[in-house]
């Protein structure tokens, strides 16, 4: 997980609390607090260092498997920097200062999310929990979110690499927007997941979506399957379709959970034969 852009800017500011922040977060509270940032050196950013060593160290222990690196995407990162709340209150009361700060931090991301496709992450996975349905309006999404995520995606995609959305909350009403933004796959939580696989399971990949907490680490084993073998038989037919939680998986998950997703999802390609 990288978030090191936002360290960057906010390390060593005071915060919407008064404290000197650590994380960056809560830090650019009005216009003229974007006069503190100092210009972006991406050879004085040390938790790009880190990831990369990790990236590297991942690929050397396991050469096989992909490795997805998680950033922020420039509105996420705007919205850190500004703190959640204070980032909706300006989109009503000073559009303009939403919009220069995503600007300023755009470049940034691009540089760094270039140095860690060349260490080689083989999938960027983007998450945006403040940016969906449960948060902001469709329009407020479209004038604030989509120009700079389009033109983010697409200087990945330029690198010949691999990206996931995570649309993390209720995204049913700009779903199209985001498969507009061009990624090849959408990590999904709280889908209407026929609407979604009738609508662009052609145009992209499908994962999720099963309940993090409710579903995968509190219910039991057959629970688990149930879910799993329905969410499977409503996205997987015609391919497409990736059987995961709906966010991460805790380390708190009975193994024997785990165990009965993976039976499910086989389960699924025997009822889907020919059809998956």
């Amino acid at each position: 997980m990288f978030q090191g852009v936002t360290e960057f800017f906010g390390a060593g500011l005071v915060d919407k609390h008064g404290n000197v922040s650590q994380s960056g977060d809560g830090t650019i509270q009005n216009p003229k607090d974007v006069k503190k940032l100092k210009p972006f050196n991406i050879e004085n950013c040390p938790q790009l260092e880190n990831e990369v060593a990790v990236i590297k160290a991942l690929h050397k222990a396991e050469p096989d498997e992909p490795v997805f690196t998680i950033m922020d995407n420039p509105s996420m990162v705007a919205s850190s920097l500004m703190d959640g709340e204070n980032y909706y209150y300006h989109m009503i009361k000073n559009s303009a200062f939403v919009h220069e700060l995503t600007e300023f931090v755009f470049e940034p991301l691009v540089q760094c999310a270039k140095i860690l496709l060349e260490a080689g992450t083989d999938i960027l996975w983007l998450p945006m929990p403040t940016l969906g349905g449960t948060c902001i309006s469709r329009g407020q999404y479209e004038e604030f979110c989509l120009q700079y995520n389009k033109r983010f995606n697409q200087f990945v995609l330029e690198q010949d690499a691999m990206l996931m959305l995570h649309t993390c909350g209720n995204w049913n009403d700009r779903f199209d927007l985001a498969v507009s933004e061009g990624a090849h796959g959408l990590h999904v939580a709280e889908a209407d997941l026929a609407a979604l696989k009738r609508d662009h399971g052609n145009e992209v990949c499908i994962m999720g979506q099963l309940p993090t907490v409710s579903v995968v680490v509190m219910s039991d084993a057959e629970t688990v399957y149930k879910e799993s073998l329905k969410e499977c038989l409503t996205a997987a037919p015609g391919g497409g379709f990736i059987l995961s939680p709906d966010c991460g998986m805790p380390g708190s998950t009975r193994g024997e959970n785990v165990e009965a997703m993976v039976r499910a999802a086989r389960d699924a390609e025997k009822q889907l034969v020919g059809n998956c």
